[in-house]
């Protein structure tokens, strides 16, 4: 009875063990029927693969040169605005060279000056020194020009890059236009600064009144000049 006992807990075990080896090679032999894959199937898995590697090299290169792009642009952009910059210079320093030159009409504020022959002339003296001359208006034209004067005409005839302007007896002539006393001189610019500029020691206004010139200088809110007639 006990070797009996003893064959029936070993063909248990065995049985059992049996079991488990079946259930295993079963469970392993299902798994690989799952991820077992035919050969067009990897064909196929291959070929996407590599379709997708070359997606994502393509990828990256157009990512580099969307970003070379991107910083040509930039560097196309800031030579751009600065050409615009100095286009811009350009036009407005060709704008003041124009109204120096008298090609563009031109109005602001600016000055008045006035320059009259003397009242009173000895009967003694010599009367050449006691008229405005044409050298007179030529210094307050040079310094008003000099104190940044965009335009200046003498009675009312405007000044050019070439005009002249000479004594003829006891008038005046300005581009062969003859004008008599007294001479009114407008320069447009910075009232202020034209001013100071004729008032300095020793300046412009005192050589005037030093050589018997009777000047009146003032400010003016608007003075307006033509372009020049070709």
């Amino acid at each position: 009875m006990r070797l009996q006992g003893r064959h029936v807990i070993l063909s248990l075990v065995l049985f059992a063990f049996g079991f488990l080896i079946a259930f295993s090679y079963q469970h392993t032999k299902n798994q690989s029927e799952v991820i077992q894959l035919s050969e067009q199937e990897w064909e196929k898995d291959f070929y996407y693969r590599q379709q997708l590697i070359q997606l994502e090299e393509k990828n990256r290169e157009l990512v580099h040169e969307v970003e070379n792009l991107r910083q040509e642009i930039n560097l196309f952009e800031e030579d751009l605005g600065e050409r615009e910059v100095t286009i811009k210079d350009y036009v407005e320093e060709k704008k003041k060279l124009q109204l120096l030159t008298g090609e563009l009409p031109i109005k602001g504020p600016g000055v008045k000056v006035t320059l009259r022959d003397a009242d009173y002339i000895p009967a003694e003296e010599n009367v050449n020194q006691y008229i405005v001359h044409d050298r007179h208006m030529q210094l307050v034209i040079n310094e008003l020009f000099s104190a940044g004067a965009k335009a200046i005409a003498i009675n009312g005839q405007r000044i050019y890059k070439d005009s002249y302007v000479t004594c003829i007896g006891p008038v005046v002539s300005v581009d062969g236009n003859q004008h008599p006393a007294p001479f009114i001189i407008e320069a447009v610019g910075e009232p202020e600064t034209l001013r100071v500029s004729l008032e300095l020691t020793n300046g412009v206004l005192d050589i005037l009144v030093n050589d018997n010139i009777e000047v009146e200088i003032g400010n003016k809110d608007k003075i307006e000049m033509d372009a020049r007639i070709s």
